[in-house]
Parts: structure tokens; sequence; C-alpha cells
């Protein structure tokens, strides 16, 4: 499988999960099955989705749902996103993002709980480089981080690499990720799979549950 990153979805990605470039060239064996990095958000090929995302903080029970709908309708197409939030008081509902929203849109390091975060933005030079993912090997980023990939594995039905990236500046987290094929990836919102990790306890869980996808 061959995967392309999406840089717009990078920004999701450190809105929706942490808050807030050389590779060293890996030898892949020969035969290898071989993915390129992508977290995905490409253009939209046409069809009817439903996906559906779970969120977690490791540190609660509560599980919110993401969905995402997309229907035809003529030469357009009628979208639908929905966030379940249960228990949700009247107090804590805003419109739009929050300032740790805008804050990552604009690439500070920002946190309501004044807490450090991993910072996930060596994963960049990947895109950058064009580089492509196979199993068992480790991808030198930088600012001395790594990404680690591991075995193939399944995902709401969706064949997917997993990998573990590492940040030395932040020594106590870890972000676990998976990495899908290109079209796959095209349909979705965020990464099929991020778990960060703090002394090793999950903080934050974002995964795929559901994938419905008829072209």
């Amino acid at each position: 499988m061959a995967i392309r990153i999406d840089r717009r979805l990078l920004a999701v990605v450190l809105l929706s999960l942490v808050g807030v470039a050389v590779v060293s060239a890996q030898a892949f064996p020969a035969g290898a099955p071989q993915v390129k990095y992508l977290f995905g958000l490409g253009p939209y090929p046409g069809g009817t989705l439903k996906a559906v995302f779970e969120q977690q903080r490791g540190d609660e029970d509560i599980v919110h749902t993401y969905t995402e709908t997309i229907t035809p309708n003529g030469d357009k197409y009628d979208v639908t996103e929905t966030w379940t939030n249960p228990g949700q008081s009247a107090d804590d509902i805003h419109t739009g993002v929050r300032r740790a929203g805008a804050a990552g849109a604009v690439g500070a390091r920002y946190d309501e709980e004044q807490k450090a975060n991993i910072d996930l933005s060596p994963l960049q030079a990947l895109d950058e480089r064009n580089v492509e993912l196979a199993p068992g090997q480790t991808y030198y980023l930088p600012d001395g981080a790594q990404l680690v990939t591991q075995d193939w594995d399944e995902i709401a039905g969706v064949k997917v690499l997993r990998a573990i990236f590492l940040h030395p500046s932040y020594a106590n987290q870890r972000v676990q990720l998976a990495f899908t094929d290109p079209d796959t990836a095209a349909l979705l919102p965020f990464p099929i799979l991020m778990i960060k990790e703090v002394d090793g306890k999950i903080d934050q869980e974002m995964k795929l549950v559901q994938l419905d996808y008829t072209p």
C-alpha cells in the first residue's frame, strides 16, 4: 500500500489530540509491503460515507463520539458532522474552537491544563521527503524524534500499519499511530488511530470504530 500525507490534517491532529525535519533513510527488505506516511483528508472521491470515531481521556469513563456522513445530492453533497458528549453541562458548551484550538491552528503550544504536550511537528519531514513506511523500521526525524513502525493490523475492518512516535524532549510521553492506504485515508477526517500516553498510561485516545463507504 502507498500512502500520501495531507498537511491540512496535521493541523487537525494538533487540535484534536495533543493541542499542538531530517529523515535518516532506511533500507526496506526486498519484497516487503510499503506504505507512504499519511494522515488523510484528501480530496473526497465521491459516493456515500459514514465514518465514526470514538475519543476518550484516560482519566474519565465518558466516551465522546464523532460521526461524519456524506450523501450525494445532485451535483453536490450533504455533509453532517455530529459530536456526542454524554453528560456535558450547559456551562461547558462552546461554539467553534476554544482557545486551545485557536492556538493549535497557528502552531502555538498552548494547553488549558498547563500540561506539556508532545510535539508532533517532526512528522512533517516524512511528508516533505515523500518517505514510504515499512513494518519493523525506525525513522529518525528532526529534533531527535523517531517513528518506530510495528506490524500490519486491522482497525474497524481497515488494514493499517501501526507505529509509535517518540520525542526526546517529552521522554514520559509517546503516541501510538496507525496508517492506511491513500484511498481509505482520503475518506477520513482524522487518523484511524491516535493514542497519547503519559507515564505509561493512556492520556487521550481517538480511534475509528466504523467505516461504511459506497463509491
